[in-house]
């Protein structure tokens, strides 16, 4: 892949996650990167393609950590403080997730870009779902909900959160977080 494709990737990524899809133009990308515009839509016709682009890029990333996370025989605490630890990390660059950024625009996205973010939600709590439930048959987590409300309470928060974070003054988000691992205690 070329290097000058990974950089608008990575530049446009974020852009959408500290500004928003609709609040950023390939002339800012352009700018940042020192090229014309026409380098941008040479490899980006349209914002749409970038957007969509993006999503499948972060797809991707979720579905290599997840493997990465199996073969190093990670076990379902790790993992969910694994991915917990991404938001952490979200939260210390003062970024929103992809997810937060983008549903706000959600009606303005394309119909590609739609089904994509869709899909890697779907990736997203499906995943978490069934760790919850594996977690929860193995005495490792205990809560009473059924394994799918509890993902999506879990993922709704993470996600609120560093939206709420970028409001709410001296927010101690290492305890917010700490907290969603403590209710699932047995």
């Amino acid at each position: 892949m070329s290097v000058t494709r990974e950089k608008i990737l990575e530049l446009g990524e974020n852009l959408i996650r500290t500004k928003g899809y609709n609040a950023f133009s390939y002339q800012d990308i352009s700018s940042e990167l020192g090229i014309k515009n026409a380098a941008v839509h040479y490899y980006f016709p349209s914002k749409e393609n970038l957007g969509t682009s993006i999503v499948k890029t972060n797809i991707q990333r979720f579905e290599e950590m997840v493997d990465n996370m199996h073969s190093r025989k990670f076990d379902e605490w790790q993992q969910l403080d694994s991915f917990i630890k991404i938001y952490v990390k979200s939260y210390r660059e003062q970024k929103k997730c992809l997810v937060g950024s983008l549903s706000p625009d959600y009606s303005t996205l394309s119909d590609t870009t739609k089904q994509e973010l869709k899909r890697m939600i779907d990736i997203i709590l499906k995943w978490l779902t069934e760790l919850l439930d594996s977690g929860r048959a193995k005495n490792m987590f205990n809560y009473n909900d059924d394994p799918t409300s509890k993902a999506l309470t879990i993922f709704s928060s993470l996600v609120a959160s560093l939206q709420l974070s970028g409001i709410v003054e001296k927010v101690d988000y290492k305890s917010f977080c700490q907290s969603i691992l403590d209710d699932l205690k047995p």
